[in-house]
């Protein structure tokens, strides 16, 4: 739907107004949603935007306020040359913003009050969707798999590659739990029109994380996954158009996040490789990169390098956001009795 901001017909916003909502010619859709977003970045760019009188509004956020992306590169991927110090930082770093009531708890509290004026001040229903554990952690099963993307790693770079170890695979997963812990307390804090989805264990119950009880990674395309993998297709998806770099991406995605550090990294070891597994590195456009520097300026866009399937790792599946569009609903028909919600329903996702 909206390639610069991963907006697709398929994440629950969409299936929400197109199916889970019903048929409804009255009802309108904003839908303003950007990959990547802090809670800051939405209330500059997203909340202004929004329509007033509106009836239904979700909100997911908070993720990104406290570092995913320097976790995902030093802990998971490495994308520029992270070491076991720079993993348990960035953790430690990510734990402190979730506990600092200064950082998470007010800046989902300043999101919520800066939308409530858009409200229709009679029903309108705010929700706010928290987050799933990535990783399953019952057993030992991933403790020899890495998913460090460069070849000769080790060797080249001087540094030991992460593994998917049990300890790690927990602390991740506690570190979502706090997370939606203060999206809670947020959400409770602010009234009962705002109301918040906690679909953490569902996923967990469906088996839908990475490294579940004997599932041997990686297995980017099995039944029941509800995260992207680099190699995962849907149904119906051109998986060698994926296997291609795709184009460029916006500065402050989460994409642009990892395209930097892809680029970084080569302009250090020009040679490198990614690990077959992990797909082709565009080094042809790679060389125009470092005669004419990362950026983009003119669109405001940084070079991408990769498989455009890598866009998406760690973003939930079609399955996964059916599961908290049925949330939402069975919420809605819990605490809606009146008909306001079969007319003219106006519905805005951030």
């Amino acid at each position: 739907m909206d390639w610069t901001c991963s907006r697709y017909n398929l994440s629950y916003p969409n299936i929400l107004h197109t199916s889970y909502l019903g048929n409804d010619s009255n009802r309108t859709h904003q839908f303003l949603a950007c990959t990547g977003a802090t809670t800051t970045m939405i209330l500059d760019t997203q909340v202004p935007l929004l329509d007033q009188d509106i009836d239904l509004l979700t909100i997911s956020g908070g993720g990104n306020d406290i570092g995913l992306t320097p976790i995902l590169n030093s802990c998971i991927y490495q994308f520029f040359m992270a070491e076991d110090t720079d993993c348990e930082s960035a953790i430690e770093d990510a734990r402190a913003k979730v506990h600092d009531k200064s950082e998470l708890f007010r800046n989902i509290t300043k999101l919520i009050d800066a939308s409530a004026p858009k409200m229709n001040k009679d029903h309108g229903m705010i929700y706010v969707t928290g987050y799933a554990g990535f990783f399953g952690a019952e057993d030992n099963i991933c403790n020899n798999v890495s998913w460090s993307v460069w070849k000769d790693y080790e060797h080249r770079v001087g540094k030991e590659k992460q593994y998917l170890t049990l300890k790690l695979r927990s602390a991740l997963n506690e570190l979502v739990r706090s997370v939606n812990e203060v999206l809670q307390e947020a959400t409770d804090a602010a009234g009962p029109n705002v109301r918040f989805i906690d679909y953490y264990d569902l996923v967990e119950i469906n088996r839908g994380r990475y490294c579940e009880s004997d599932i041997q990674e990686p297995s980017p395309n099995r039944v029941g996954l509800d995260f992207y993998e680099w190699a995962t297709s849907d149904i119906g998806e051109n998986s060698t158009a994926l296997r291609t770099t795709g184009s460029d991406v916006p500065r402050g995605s989460f994409e642009a996040q990892i395209a930097e550090l892809i680029n970084k990294t080569l302009e250090e070891y020009p040679d490198l490789e990614f690990e077959p597994e992990f797909g082709y590195l565009n080094k042809t456009k790679a060389t125009q990169v470092k005669a004419e520097g990362i950026v983009d300026d003119l669109w405001n866009l940084i070079w991408w390098l990769l498989p455009d399937n890598w866009k998406r790792v760690f973003h939930l599946r079609p399955q996964g956001h059916a599961v908290i569009a049925q949330m939402l609903v069975d919420d809605l028909e819990a605490i809606a009795a009146s008909t306001t919600w079969s007319n003219g329903i106006e519905q805005t996702e951030l």
